[in-house]
């Protein structure tokens, strides 16, 4: 199985000032063909400055995680506690990229479900993807996202859609 193997060769390291710069290139080269589709010029994280990450690296509700495949740093995932809502822990995925040559070998699908388990008092999870990028929402219905129904027109060739994913009941 893909995924498996994927995860025996996975790390996820906890960022750490300094890496800033190591994050913010390896973000810009995995958003960099969304943007050049897309051209969406307010919401593509290609177009964030450093001082974003900087930003959120410092943030007390934010952990970054750089992916390492096989030792190599490929991506992060950055998880964002939004904290209590109606009783319940909510954290956001928010982003998750891996660099264009390591996706599609199942990666992606291993480091949500490490995620998943690593924050066990989560009840809700969530996350925003491109609507039109089907490859991204067949994954995160893979992993037990659902729908929850909203949806921002971003540009005539661009919908942003927003999932779910309740752990607890």
């Amino acid at each position: 199985m893909k995924e498996s193997g994927a995860m025996n060769n996975i790390q996820l390291i906890l960022a750490k000032s300094g890496d800033e710069k190591l994050i913010h290139t390896m973000k810009y080269n995995s958003f960099l063909s969304l943007y050049e589709r897309y051209r969406d010029e307010e919401t593509n994280p290609v177009k964030e400055p450093i001082d974003k990450v900087v930003a959120q690296l410092k943030s007390e509700t934010t952990n970054y995680y750089i992916i390492h495949f096989k030792s190599s740093p490929v991506g992060a995932v950055r998880i964002v506690n939004d904290g209590i809502d109606n009783g319940e822990q909510i954290y956001r995925i928010s982003p998750l990229f891996i660099i264009p040559e390591y996706q599609n070998k199942g990666i992606g699908h291993s480091v949500i479900n490490m995620i998943l388990d690593k924050y066990d008092d989560a009840d809700k999870w969530r996350l925003s993807t491109i609507k039109q990028e089907k490859r991204n929402c067949h994954l995160y219905e893979k992993c037990g996202f659902r729908l929850v129904g909203n949806e921002q027109i971003i540009n005539d060739k661009m919908t942003i859609v927003y999932y779910e994913k309740k752990v607890k009941l």
